[in-house]
């Protein structure tokens, strides 16, 4: 029987031409691929191209090694490279973030991070 992680959800919905995906819950080394599995389920389910991501109500955030490790390990390899997205974060998080997008940049998964919803939302549609 397969581990089930009830310290996490995602959530999803459309707004336009855009997927909004939102995680709540608590992010930990244990449940990591776990969430990037089912999210890229839901992303890919959808066929929708413009990805607003928001974590901002995710408690906690990887180490950078486990975030390190854990981009360079997604579930759909290779990562879809037609598809725009934007993650929005905390400001508390934001040296995280400036990670994140670096080392995703690194492994070539394209993705932008911003503190500002507007701003995420007006930069996919751009």
């Amino acid at each position: 029987m397969a581990e089930r992680f009830v310290d996490f959800d995602i959530t999803s919905s459309i707004d336009g031409d855009v997927l909004v995906v939102t995680f709540t819950g608590q992010s930990t080394e244990k449940n990591a691929h776990a969430m990037t599995k089912r999210y890229f389920k839901i992303v890919l389910g959808t066929g929708l191209k413009k990805v607003l991501v928001d974590i901002r109500p995710l408690k906690g955030r990887l180490s950078e090694s486990n975030t390190y490790f854990l981009v360079r390990n997604l579930p759909a390899k290779p990562a879809p490279s037609d598809i725009k997205t934007a993650i929005v974060e905390l400001q508390e998080y934001q040296n995280y973030a400036e990670f994140l997008e670096t080392t995703s940049e690194n492994a070539g998964v394209r993705l932008r991070i911003f503190l500002d919803y507007e701003k995420a939302l007006s930069w996919l549609r751009s």
